[in-house]
């Protein structure tokens, strides 16, 4: 993909994911939108989890998000290895974590995110876009995949979910 396809694809998804949040309305914080029983908010905040992840991986400045650092510690102070949590034990820590935090800010967080993996995809030229090797725990992936995978190839999903879980 191009650097360019790369941009509108993201907001492209960024869009549909955020015109989805506001077809459901009030009701992001109430109405499951899973299996799991996460809302469409919870969506959000499990998102930014991951997008946060994409704009450190692309060398933006973004602290260690404080619910991943009490984990660490938790587990450090238990004697457990130093792991990272795994996928879904992340997805608990994010979702629990934004549980009472307004949803305007929630979406406001996720907002910025975007903004941020934009303005950093828009520095990569097509050769690099294209090349592996930019993200050091994901070498053999191609710069795109790694951007795609937890932006526009990741948001249609759940903009599926809260689309189907919309009152009509």
């Amino acid at each position: 993909m191009t650097t360019d396809e790369v941009i509108a694809a993201i907001e492209r998804e960024r869009a549909r994911l955020l015109a989805a949040l506001d077809a459901i309305g009030s009701d992001a914080a109430a109405i499951p939108v899973t299996e799991e029983g996460w809302t469409a908010k919870d969506v959000l905040a499990h998102l930014i989890h991951w997008a946060t992840a994409v704009a450190y991986g692309l060398g933006e400045n973004v602290d260690e998000p404080v619910y991943m650092a009490a984990e660490r510690m938790r587990r450090k102070a238990a004697g457990l290895p130093d792991a990272m949590p795994s996928g879904a034990e992340s997805n608990a820590l994010v979702v629990a974590h934004f549980a009472d935090i307004p949803l305007e800010d929630v979406r406001a967080q996720f907002e910025q995110l975007a903004d941020v993996i934009l303005e950093r995809a828009r520095t990569k030229s097509d050769d690099e876009m294209n090349a592996t090797g930019a993200i050091a725990w994901s070498p053999d992936r191609v710069l795109w995949q790694f951007i795609g995978g937890d932006t526009f190839l990741h948001w249609p999903v759940h903009s599926d979910m809260i689309e189907r879980a919309t009152p009509r």
